[in-house]
């Protein structure tokens, strides 16, 4: 593969990160993160920021946040969905919002002892949206894979939705957990992919996992994490946080990038990570740098990411970094 020059010294960190922060004091737990950017012209003249989050009594929320400079943000929306990462696509007149739904104990009666599943709402105009629609369950062995200190923990969760260049549509999603030493919650352990003719499904099921964890990798050595993947020329570029073990047995997340010519088969670019932690200082990534989004702007690329501190107590918040264009990158949708 012929990998652009994305290494991480061509990265900066915004001044001003973490640049979307809690609208209140913060406590060691809380968390918001996995954050959908639209920049202006994809919807209006605004930047759109959509992101999961709870604090307080640890109730999650779906927040939509306005900025007029993708740096600064006031909150429009806040939605009382028990959700996590989720993945905004457009299509036709429609936003779709594919999402990681936490399970109730009543679905737990139906679906069985599952933690987490994917569903879709859609909108047109990104502030009323359609009821959830369940789409995708943990159901194949690897999906199904966690540690007996977790046993709640059997999930799919972080889509992606890209359309390919012969009209399918493609969810990329992460399946099985691994429980973090030191920090007492799960991560996603694999990668894979289902493909359907329209993005309400359904969706078929690769089957087997694209990405797992990889004792050769440093970065990858405990668990694949969650997946994005974008048009790059005629090839795909796929950037991931990678869940790895330190020498001490400290778990970290760090942002790496990876090339396919099919979006099946991926290839680790050479200089991976991208966006590491920043263990010196009191930086707000310390420890570990979650899942992004990326998007083009006049004077470059940025990617937007969540951050965390500390490990048990740590707190997360959604900070950016950026660097220079690249204009053979592009969203996989259809504006």
């Amino acid at each position: 593969m012929n990998f652009p020059d994305w290494s991480k010294e061509t990265w900066t960190d915004c001044h001003e990160n973490p640049v979307i922060g809690f609208y209140r004091d913060h406590e060691c737990g809380f968390a918001i993160g996995d954050p959908q950017i639209l920049t202006p012209g994809q919807f209006d003249s605004k930047w759109h920021a959509f992101y999961h989050g709870f604090y307080e009594d640890f109730t999650p929320f779906y927040h939509r946040l306005d900025s007029s400079d993708g740096i600064r943000w006031t909150l429009n929306n806040k939605w009382p969905w028990k959700v996590g990462p989720t993945c905004l696509f457009h299509e036709g007149d429609t936003w779709y919002l594919y999402l990681t739904c936490y399970t109730t104990e009543t679905e737990r009666m139906e679906y069985g002892p599952i933690s987490t599943y994917i569903a879709m709402r859609s909108s047109r105009d990104l502030i009323n949206w359609s009821d959830p629609e369940p789409i995708l369950f943990p159901e194949l062995s690897w999906e199904r894979e966690y540690m007996p200190v977790c046993y709640t923990a059997i999930q799919v969760r972080n889509p992606c939705v890209v359309k390919l260049p012969n009209g399918i549509f493609r969810m990329y999603y992460s399946g099985g957990t691994v429980m973090l030493p030191h920090c007492n919650y799960e991560e996603p352990k694999h990668i894979s992919f289902a493909d359907a003719l329209t993005p309400c499904g359904p969706f078929i099921k690769h089957g087997e996992p694209i990405l797992s964890p990889d004792e050769r990798l440093s970065h990858r050595n405990f668990g694949a994490g969650a997946l994005k993947v974008f048009g790059y020329g005629e090839d795909y570029l796929g950037l991931y946080n990678s869940i790895y073990l330190d020498g001490d047995g400290y778990p970290h997340s760090a942002i790496n990038l990876i090339m396919s010519k099919d979006g099946t088969h991926w290839e680790e670019a050479p200089y991976n990570p991208i966006i590491p932690p920043a263990p010196g200082g009191e930086d707000f990534k310390k420890q570990f740098v979650y899942q992004l989004d990326l998007v083009r702007v006049p004077d470059g690329l940025r990617i937007y990411y969540n951050g965390r501190d500390k490990w048990s107590d740590g707190i997360e918040r959604i900070g950016m970094s950026s660097r220079p264009d690249d204009p053979s990158i592009y969203k996989l949708w259809d504006l």
